[in-house]
């Protein structure tokens, strides 16, 4: 893989901050497009560049299907650059607006299952990603039905802290302002369960086409996702959408569900055996009986996930 920008021909911006700049580019020798996040390294940029560094050794560490690519990492010319997959079908936010509906609970639920997959090896891997939401979900794929979770400009090692704070935990705001649990907003100490509350959010996004706390100044944003109650559910929602959303904006983190009991849970199995079939981690031929998969299938995954949460949750 070539770490050089000059191999690289620049076509797009997709985004600009103090995190530096996103662009569209493509190899010279073969036209194959990537993302490239460039930096400034000045004084001024010190610490959006401890951010980089942050976010280099997070994608360093990730390799899953339902996250961004990392390719490589490097300075030239008083620049850092991060060189990354480029997901072709934009990112969910785009789905969501550029519909004039609601998804379907089945479209929904299939995306978001790839989102649970996702977090569920970056908690695996003792990270935060503290920054989930539509735009940070990116999607792929002829069909854009891949998922894939990127930006981890705000991302926390937890294990760094672990030996640093007597309760396992983090207590700085990190992320967009909506999408950020209660704790966070209290200036509390926080865990994992903050990316659960983002992901129970951005679900009920999917299903209902608006945010479950419609504030629209800061105040009002901190002190309805403190202290109120999401939006009621547009009639027609499937009690178990409400109850698997329900669990994951629940104010107290305690209360909320680890990922690996979402990878469990019962209303989202059947997407994810259907995603590891269609990305091929599962060899067997699917036998379809009256609608449903084949049992046996159904054991295998269970019985390797239910002993993954018990031995995760034994130490």
């Amino acid at each position: 893989m070539s770490l050089h920008i000059d191999d690289y021909i620049f076509e797009t911006v997709l985004g600009q901050g103090s995190f530096g700049s996103v662009y569209l580019v493509r190899r010279k020798k073969d036209s194959k497009p990537f993302v490239v996040k460039e930096q400034i390294l000045d004084d001024v940029n010190a610490l959006p560049f401890k951010n980089i560094l942050e976010e280099v050794k997070c994608l360093h560490t990730l390799r899953h299907t339902n996250i961004v690519a990392y390719y490589g990492a490097w300075i030239e010319n008083n620049h850092s650059y991060i060189l990354m997959e480029y997901a072709t079908r934009g990112t969910l936010k785009d789905l969501l607006e550029n519909n004039e509906t609601p998804l379907k609970e089945e479209d929904a639920l299939y995306l978001f299952s790839q989102v649970v997959l996702g977090v569920h090896h970056i908690h695996f891997k003792k990270i935060l990603h503290r920054d989930l939401k539509p735009e940070n979900i990116m999607l792929t794929g002829s069909r854009g039905d891949i998922v894939k979770i990127g930006d981890f400009g705000v991302s926390k090692n937890f294990s760094e802290y672990h030996s640093l704070l007597t309760n396992s935990s983090i207590a700085c705001r990190a992320g967009s302002f909506r999408y950020m649990a209660p704790e966070m907003l209290r200036d509390q100490s926080y865990d994992f369960k903050c990316d659960i509350w983002s992901m129970g959010v951005i679900l009920y996004e999917m299903v209902t086409k608006r945010h479950p706390f419609p504030a629209t100044t800061l105040t009002d944003i901190i002190r309805m996702i403190c202290e109120e109650s999401p939006r009621p559910f547009p009639e027609g929602t499937s009690k178990h959408i409400i109850s698997l959303i329900s669990k994951m904006l629940r104010k107290d983190s305690f209360h909320r569900p680890k990922i690996d009991q979402l990878v469990i849970c019962p209303y989202l199995v059947p997407f994810i055996i259907r995603i590891y079939l269609n990305l091929g981690r599962i060899s067997n031929v699917v036998n379809k009986k009256n609608g449903n998969y084949d049992p046996e299938i159904f054991l295998r995954f269970l019985k390797s996930q239910v002993f993954n949460y018990i031995h995760s949750s034994s130490r």
